[in-house]
């Protein structure tokens, strides 16, 4: 089964912080070039995306047009994570927090724990999240954001993703297989195995049992039974993959020089999606999936503005 890929590129834009400037508004994707790192859909047809130079996008038209949302940042957003449509965090580059209550109309600066790179957050709730990052970064909030505790481990692993399937049920993983859970809300963590020392980049439960990570050279490492048992999954991939998500049985990972894996058994087995030659090295690094009429539809971003689109287990144009 081939896939046909569409490839939204626009001109950079750094915004000065604080800057007052009218937002890009009505963008088509092809006119977006920042680099993309994170994305979250809610819906079908509303849904985030972030990047450098300070960049959110927002679109409410399943991503035919994107506005660009005055963050009043620079600094690279590596991650971002909404609880409901209004009530959503993005962090990045040197411990920056930002929090909208509006569905991103406005973007309130935090105050982090430490000026260490964040690279991932999970909105828990409109009041609580988790935020990971550099050198054992783990801080959390109860009240939207007014305060952040630092939870910070003693170990100075990197620490590349989070994921809260329910309240009380929380995994952070990390460099040199770091794989850790809480079944308290965060009060305590403690180490999961996997069998690897590989860094381990990105992490997604669709439910409190069932959950994927995936790392370096193309690690995939899967658990049914809400993480007391993880077991390796055959890669058709040898690069990093960074990011995953499973939607109603079907799974996507994405990752290094043009890497995209599907799954249509709940991430059992994955094959390869084929690229075009000239996205043979371009990064992806983010994707989002959403329950759709029948099967599951979502979106992939990564280097230089790239958008791909999914629908069902096939990747089609916009």
């Amino acid at each position: 089964m081939y896939a046909y890929i569409a490839v939204s590129i626009c001109l950079t834009l750094a915004v000065a912080a604080g800057a007052a400037e009218t937002p890009r508004s009505g963008l088509a994707p092809h006119l977006i070039k920042e680099d993309l790192y994170s994305t979250q859909f809610i819906s079908q047809q509303e849904g985030w995306i972030a990047g450098t130079f300070g960049n959110v996008f927002h679109t409410t038209d399943g991503g035919k047009t994107w506005n660009a949302q005055q963050t009043g940042t620079t600094a690279s957003l590596f991650s971002l994570s909404f609880a409901d449509a209004q009530h959503g965090w993005v962090v990045g580059k040197s411990g920056t927090i930002l929090h909208t209550a509006d569905g991103g109309r406005t973007w309130q600066r935090q105050t982090a724990p430490q000026g260490k790179n964040l690279f991932a957050i999970k909105a828990v709730s409109p009041a609580v999240a988790w935020t990971v990052g550099d050198w054992g970064m783990v801080a959390t909030t109860s009240d939207a954001g007014t305060t952040w505790q630092d939870r910070s481990l003693a170990d100075d692993v990197i620490l590349y993703g989070v994921d809260f399937p329910d309240p009380k049920t929380g995994w952070i993983v990390g460099e040199v297989g770091t794989l850790m859970v809480t079944h308290d809300s965060g009060q305590t963590w403690a180490r999961s195995k996997t069998a690897t020392g590989k860094s381990l980049f990105g992490i997604n439960f669709s439910d409190v049992n069932h959950g994927m990570v995936v790392g370096l050279d193309g690690e995939i490492w899967r658990t049914t039974d809400g993480g007391a048992n993880w077991i390796p999954v055959q890669s058709p991939a040898t690069r990093a993959v960074y990011a995953v998500a499973i939607q109603d049985g079907v799974g996507w990972i994405v990752g290094d020089t043009g890497t995209v894996l599907v799954s249509s058994d709940a991430g059992a087995t994955w094959r390869r999606v084929p690229v075009p030659d000239d996205l043979k090295l371009f990064w992806m690094h983010g994707v989002s999936l959403v329950a759709g009429r029948g099967r599951p539809a979502g979106v992939i971003v990564g280097a230089h503005g790239l958008m791909l689109w999914t629908q069902n287990d096939e990747i089609r144009l916009q």
